[in-house]
């Protein structure tokens, strides 16, 4: 973790412009649920002060947009960190003793950190809020089928 930056939330949008600190190649998947891989570990500390690396290698689908939505809600934009982390978070969860609450509050303060919106009324925030609800509403379903991936 030597030469690896520690991200935090109130770093990561100077270091977000102009590009993404998020290095990252396509590996499987349709158009309905492409999956990527991540070329260089990154490094965040999140809101309870806990650090996580994410290492090189790791793979996710961005954010988990069904296809027929993705005109309102795209799965790639500037809250990709986000879901990184959150993904991260529900994969790790035996390991990591995580709530699935705290990673998707976890989701939803960075995205906020890197659009900028943390205290403000915007299209952005909304959009960010969307996104929360939907995890809430419905991250169960994939929390409980990793939750069980020992058997």
């Amino acid at each position: 973790m030597e030469d690896t930056i520690l991200y935090t939330l109130d770093t990561i949008k100077a270091y977000q412009k102009p590009l993404s600190v998020v290095l990252r190649r396509r590996v499987t998947g349709s158009n309905n649920r492409p999956t990527y891989q991540l070329l260089q570990p990154l490094a965040f500390e999140l809101s309870n002060g806990d650090v996580i690396l994410i290492p090189a290698g790791f793979e996710w689908d961005l954010s988990s947009v069904p296809r027929f939505l993705w005109g309102l809600l795209p799965p790639d934009g500037d809250f990709e960190i986000a879901s990184l982390i959150h993904d991260f978070l529900y994969i790790n969860n035996l390991e990591l003793s995580y709530s699935r609450k705290f990673a998707d509050q976890e989701m939803l303060l960075w995205s906020k950190a890197v659009s900028g919106t943390m205290n403000k009324i915007s299209l952005r925030n909304f959009d960010n809020q969307v996104r929360y609800i939907a995890v809430r509403c419905f991250g169960w379903i994939v929390w409980q089928k990793l939750s069980w991936k020992i058997w």
